[in-house]
């Protein structure tokens, strides 16, 4: 077992992210003292967390990767696979960038110098990035299905345009109304009401939403920069704004 900062180090991973995936039930320790709140971590948190990191490098939300690696046909193996041949990809193109500089060395050329196709094919990193995407779309294609995403793409298929035209303007009056209230705090009564309205409009019109799956929903907010940004734009901090409340909302 290894205490929270022994793992840290060695995965590279802040004491703090730690934290938050232990809250959002990502990354659970496997043992945690229950007099002293210690946080231990195994062998099976080990190999977790090498697949929280691959799917980070596809750019995969922490949502979506805590729904990939929960999933009941994830299949570990084919994952690692696909991570080796990535690091594979990455080595490639440093050893070209060793062997460019090792022929610079070697001509006494360390001074400035035009861009040539010999420095283009060293930096060149369009292998990876091409088999990144293609991992990412067959990762989402194999694991990235969840219940909620099915049931969510099913009740679509029975939208209109105009229906959903209209559900996402019920969102965006929600965003905005919240941006309003954010000066009288998270723990106004209106404020809580508008976070009850957010949950229930997911809910009644995408998948079913628990509390629990809401909170995860929250940190997703402030994690991954494609949500934040779609909520900031209603009102600057917004999206903190509303995972703080959600964390009020759940607890009641």
């Amino acid at each position: 077992m290894y205490k929270i900062k022994q793992f840290a180090n060695m995965t590279g991973v802040s004491i703090r992210m730690l934290r938050h995936y232990d809250k959002i039930e990502l990354l659970v320790p496997e043992n945690i003292n229950q007099f002293n709140g210690y946080r231990y971590y195994g062998e099976k948190n080990l190999a977790t967390m090498q697949q929280v990191l691959f799917f980070k490098e596809l750019d995969f939300s922490l949502q979506e990767i805590k729904d990939i690696i929960s999933a009941k046909n994830f299949q570990p193996l084919d994952a690692l696979n696909m991570q080796r041949n990535l690091l594979n990809l990455k080595k490639q193109r440093l050893e070209n960038m060793v062997k460019f500089i090792d022929e610079l060395l070697q001509d006494n050329n360390t001074g400035e110098f035009t861009m040539s196709k010999k420095i283009k094919k060293a930096m060149n990193n369009d292998a990876f990035n091409k088999q990144k995407l293609e991992y990412g779309k067959e990762a989402k294609e194999k694991w990235g299905e969840t219940n909620s995403y099915r049931q969510s793409q099913n009740r679509m298929a029975n939208y209109s345009k105009h229906e959903i035209a209209q559900i996402t303007a019920q969102q965006v009056k929600i965003y905005q109304d919240l941006a309003e209230q954010m000066p009288q705090g998270i723990n106004c009564e209106k404020v809580q009401s508008l976070v009850h309205d957010a949950r229930m409009l997911i809910h009644n019109n995408w998948y079913d939403c628990g509390k629990q799956q809401f909170a995860a929903l929250g940190n997703m907010y402030v994690t991954d920069q494609r949500f934040k940004a779609g909520i900031d734009k209603y009102g600057e901090g917004l999206a903190e704004f509303l995972n703080q409340a959600i964390e009020v909302y759940i607890k009641d």
